[in-house]
């Protein structure tokens, strides 16, 4: 008995089994992608701008530190340890910075500083960059300091 070979036939693909993507689903894929990537965007710019603002507090601290010091080393007298109405506050701008210090005398009668010769002097370094936070110290200077 002999068996005869079998021919499979081939069966067209139906119409619905094409291959590819149809451009609705290439339309939605582009879509997702276009809001994930403007999610890194704004991830990213949100970063830049926190760098910008730890920069300039840096900066901002250390020249507050820096004119602190030269006031604590001045003489008791010095005119930037002025507590005249006139010349308070104090200013000055180094780049973009403004420093402005304000000296003043404890009121008469205080029982904290009683006999004692003091200047209190609070010091604020601010800048009009939106980045930018204002950093303020104050220290109490002795008259034999």
């Amino acid at each position: 008995m002999r068996i005869a070979p079998t021919l499979k036939k081939q069966i067209p693909p139906a119409a619905t089994e094409t291959a590819g993507f149809t451009m609705v689903e290439v339309l939605i894929a582009l879509a997702v992608f276009s809001i994930g990537i403007l999610a890194v965007l704004a991830m990213q710019i949100t970063a830049i701008n926190q760098n910008a603002g730890a920069r300039m507090q840096s900066e901002a601290t250390g020249l507050a530190v820096h004119t602190m010091e030269r006031l604590i080393v001045a003489s008791y007298d010095h005119d930037d340890l002025s507590e005249d109405a006139a010349d308070n506050p104090h200013q000055q701008t180094i780049g973009p910075y403004r420093v402005q210090w304000n000296v003043t005398t404890p009121a008469i009668g205080d029982p904290v500083y009683s006999g004692i010769p003091v200047k209190m002097i609070a010091l604020t370094v601010d800048s009009d960059n939106r980045n930018a936070q204002p950093v303020t110290i104050s220290f109490i200077k002795g008259q034999g300091l």
